[in-house]
């Protein structure tokens, strides 16, 4: 029987595993000796944040169902396409190093949080996840801080088939403030999440401050 106490203990590991996982994921690096670029620099791009504490999903596959949507049969993705941005790029599946951390795809890749949400899965939110730049070279999301709420994002997977996600929202967010549970839950209204580095660059640490988030939903 599970009692109060253990509950407690286990949503407070479960958070700092959460914190653990993204503090690492999100800072990526720039090996360039490039000063700060100054189109990721000005105003935040601000939208309402809804954060949650949820597990994040640890078992491969399309995620749990809701009540009042039927299972989805989807493949693993292989390939996002953003005409807008230019973006025609490979989707890697990505999990977990030893550490607790996320494995990163290289820049001209673009990497899927494989243990949680497959895109156009009937719920929870499916990550893709890519570089701005690295090591001097331009990554996969390097506009994404472009991205306008209405573009078309096409995401094909394994078997062939090719999903519409139509933009939602985008913002632009410290790590520190990255709403994790949120971004990363296995339930809920499904969404595909696009997330990559912006902000200001921090030369002493040798990574961006902040993180771009663009959120879509499977066009009709």
């Amino acid at each position: 029987m599970t009692t109060p106490r253990s509950r407690i203990v286990a949503t407070v590991a479960l958070v700092a595993s959460v914190l653990l996982l993204v503090g690492v994921i999100f800072a990526w690096v720039s090996d360039s000796d490039t000063e700060p670029r100054a189109d990721l620099l000005g105003t935040p791009i601000t939208a309402p944040l809804v954060t949650s504490t949820v597990d994040l999903p640890t078992t491969s596959g399309a995620a749990a169902t809701t009540s009042t949507a039927p299972p989805v049969p989807v493949g693993v993705p292989t390939r996002i396409s953003i005409g807008s941005l230019g973006v025609d790029a490979p989707v890697d599946q990505v999990g977990l190093e030893k550490n607790g951390s996320m494995e990163v795809p290289g820049a001209t890749e673009s990497g899927w949080y494989r243990p949680g949400p497959r895109p156009g899965s009937a719920a929870g939110s499916a990550v893709i996840a890519a570089h701005v730049d690295f090591n001097g070279v331009r990554g996969v999301f390097f506009d994404l801080r472009k991205l306008e709420v209405g573009a078309e994002i096409t995401v094909t997977d394994d078997a062939g088939t090719t999903r519409r996600f139509v933009v939602s929202e985008r913002f632009q967010v410290g790590k520190r403030q990255l709403p994790v549970g949120e971004l990363f839950r296995a339930d809920g209204a499904p969404v595909l999440t696009l997330i990559t580095c912006g902000g200001g660059f921090d030369q002493r640490h040798r990574t961006y401050e902040d993180n771009i988030v663009v959120r879509a939903t499977l066009a009709s």
